[in-house]
């Protein structure tokens, strides 16, 4: 069992293809439930040796570190040797000033999402930015009562809904890795950025929810019952949309037109999808449809120009463009 939190409550810090980042990391997946994760263990007890010693005729118990060689001898083995590695990720440079080689496949996808977060946060000024008065203009507009009707009439679409809803629940990247054809092992710089992405995304949505406290759908209308466990956190902006779509805009400026233009169709593509995933959280009954546009309408803004401004993220999307150029789908 490992702490995971998903994208609406935080991040969508571990996806399916990378079973080493869903296995070793510690609050994972990001939404404020336990989940059942795939964690790697490996027992090692005492084994006989392959061979016996002279007068002998018993196999040693072999623990590890082993103490002789295999098979026994009267020989002292020569001491384990230490390696010479000083740095946790390779490094296409080892003597100073080092460079990190990019991606940092020795780091978690869900732990160095945290890094670059830390990068964001520095760069970050929310009261410069024109998303505030965006944001007022919109929630002052909204139409209650148009708004709680179609939320009522979306009910029926929940039985054919739930499961995929479910599934985006914890991690949507993995739709986005359907439609665009990349994993970890293809493309990492693009697989890093997009886990970095949902992190960030979450942390601007949680920064507005604090700010305008707009309380859940179902807090104003019980007769909505969602179907599962209301997130713990304000409404507005939803942090799903503000996720969903960073990642399609980031995707659609590594891949597509406004990147290494391989996938011509990615910005169709990503924004219809960052529209379902943020629409499917309407149907259970968890946002308003002004909170999915809210979280569309900060992506611009308040998440991806500041994104660029981070020196290590703009290296990790230079990265990926040529990844995307070097092996397109």
């Amino acid at each position: 069992m490992t702490n995971t939190f998903g994208p609406a409550d935080a991040s969508d810090a571990s996806d399916a293809s990378d079973a080493s980042d869903a296995s070793d990391a510690s609050g994972s997946g990001l939404v404020g439930t336990i989940t059942a994760q795939s964690i790697v263990i490996r027992p090692i007890g005492p084994s006989p040796s392959i061979g016996v010693a002279p007068g002998e005729t018993w196999h040693r118990g072999n623990d590890w570190p082993p103490e002789n060689t295999e098979p026994p001898s009267a020989a002292a083995p020569a001491p384990w040797q230490q390696n010479t590695n000083l740095h946790f990720t390779p490094v296409t440079n080892p003597v100073p000033p080092v460079t990190v080689a990019l991606p940092p496949r020795a780091w978690s996808t869900y732990h160095y999402s945290i890094v670059l977060l830390t990068e964001f946060a520095q760069q970050w000024a929310p009261t410069a930015g024109a998303e505030k008065p965006a944001l007022d203009a919109l929630l002052a507009g909204v139409n209650l009562a148009a708004e709680k009707a179609n939320l009522v009439e979306m009910i029926e679409f929940r039985d054919g809904v739930l499961t995929e809803a479910l599934a985006q629940k914890d991690s949507f990247i993995a739709y986005f890795r359907g439609a665009l054809s990349f994993s970890k092992a293809t493309h990492p710089c693009t697989f890093f950025l997009a886990q970095a992405a949902v992190r960030i995304a979450e942390f601007v949505a949680m920064y507005y929810k604090n700010m305008y406290q707009r309380p859940r759908p179902s807090q104003l209308w019980p007769e909505l019952m969602p179907p599962i466990e209301v997130p713990g956190h304000a409404s507005f902006p939803s942090s799903h949309s503000t996720q969903a779509n960073t990642v399609a805009l980031l995707l659609q400026n590594i891949a597509g037109p406004g990147g290494a233009n391989v996938v011509p169709s990615a910005v169709d593509v990503t924004t219809r999808l960052a529209q379902r995933i943020a629409r499917n959280r309407e149907v259970l009954g968890l946002h308003y449809p002004s909170d999915s546009e809210a979280g569309r309408l900060i992506v611009a803004p308040a998440v991806w120009t500041t994104m660029q401004a981070c020196p290590t993220i703009a290296r990790l999307i230079t990265a990926a463009q040529q990844e995307w150029t070097a092996f397109t789908i």
